[in-house]
């Protein structure tokens, strides 16, 4: 339950309370836009926000009143609260609505997912409404909005200076530690560089170089490129296994057809440089499988080596748990660059190889190993 994560913390930089939701008049979707665009905006190192409807916090005391908000007529949806962010902006943050119960009724939680290279997000055009008075209530086009402790930025003022320089520092990811920094470089996949020279092949690395920040790079050694390995002479599928993770289902295919004789890895490391600096290296499975699991031949795969499976810091049960790995974030790299230097693939879908990967073993090599040993090691049939 998100509510026992939260429920102990007071008003801060990523939790809003509210008694009831906005009303459903223009008033009521001015301050959606604005707490919203405020959060979306804040300074705070909590990756998501939460504005939590049906809490009520004592300013001196910070005790927490509830009221049931499935008895408040104003509730929203949240394809009502995506559509109206919008009508007023180009780009939005990832929001999700969550109903809980607690022992006093039920509250909603609109969780705001904001994305940092996306900072500052902005409106397209104002949001206005008029107040029973006459005055107007106004939400700027392309004012920057933000929200520092439990204060947003009031809807006829801006950001502080201070502020808008660490929402664009923020953008630029420098509040990350070097490694999350590479993880959100490379999720912006589309300004990665690879300057080709005709003779390439001949020099000694490939380098990708982040167009955004020069000093952020990727470098693959060229030496392992005529370094291949036969998957033909896997006399067994542990044999296989241990240097390629594909599932038993490749195996019986090989052993049943003979489209595999040419089906190949290729093991090669990469480099992580920031500034000159060498921060990490990591092993690499460049894999070419010709027939199985594909209509025709469309290119080289990238995996991570099975140790960095193995040895993750997460169990991996199935492709999304290795889709949250930065080294599959390289082979994502690797792969798009292969897809626009020449090679017919149909897809351009990095992750269709870990398809084909053996999670069973992934999860647990020692146990799989025990419970297959009656055929595991047993070698290939002859034809």
């Amino acid at each position: 339950m998100l509510w026992s994560k939260l429920s102990a913390s007071a008003e801060n930089d990523y939790i809003d309370f509210k008694r009831e939701w906005y009303s459903k008049d223009k008033l009521g979707e001015v301050d959606l836009v604005h707490d919203i665009l405020c959060m979306s905006n804040s300074l705070s190192d909590s990756p998501d926000r939460y504005i939590i409807f049906g809490v009520d916090e004592d300013k001196i005391t910070k005790a927490k009143s509830f009221y049931d908000v499935s008895k408040d007529k104003n509730c929203r949806q949240s394809a009502d609260i995506i559509q109206t962010l919008r009508n007023y902006m180009s780009v939005i943050p990832n929001i999700e609505l969550i109903r809980e119960q607690t022992d006093s009724g039920y509250i909603d939680i609109i969780k705001i997912m904001p994305v940092a290279r996306e900072l500052p997000y902005v409106l397209n055009k104002e949001c206005q409404a008029q107040k029973p008075d006459g005055k107007k209530v106004t939400v700027r086009k392309e004012w920057i909005y933000s929200r520092n402790s439990d204060r947003n930025t009031p809807k006829d003022e801006c950001c502080t200076k201070a502020e808008l320089e660490e929402l664009f520092a923020r953008k630029r990811g420098e509040h990350l530690p070097i490694l999350e920094r590479f993880s959100m470089y490379l999720d912006d996949i589309h300004n990665w560089k690879h300057p080709k020279s005709e003779y390439e092949i001949a020099e000694s690395e490939t380098a990708y170089y982040y167009s955004l920040n020069h000093k952020f790079k990727i470098v693959r050694s060229n030496r392992d490129l005529d370094k291949t390995i036969s998957l033909s002479l896997a006399n067994s599928y542990d044999e296989l296994l241990t240097d390629t993770c594909i599932d038993v289902d490749y195996w019986n295919y090989r052993n049943t057809q003979n489209y595999c004789y040419d089906d190949c890895i290729n093991l090669f490391n990469v480099e992580l440089w920031a500034d000159n600096t060498l921060i990490e290296v990591f092993n690499i499975t460049g894999m070419f499988i010709k027939h199985f699991n594909y209509d025709r031949y469309y290119g080289s795969y990238y995996v991570p080596n099975r140790m960095h499976l193995i040895e993750s810091d997460i169990t991996i049960n199935n492709s999304s748990d290795i889709e949250k790995l930065l080294v599959w974030k390289i082979c994502k790299l690797l792969f798009h660059f292969n897809l626009y230097d020449g090679c017919n693939l149909v897809t351009g879908d990095a992750s269709r190889i870990l398809e084909i990967l053996n999670y069973n073993y992934l999860q647990n090599p020692s146990e799989y190993r025990k419970q297959n040993e009656d055929w595991l090691y047993q070698p290939i049939k002859s034809k």
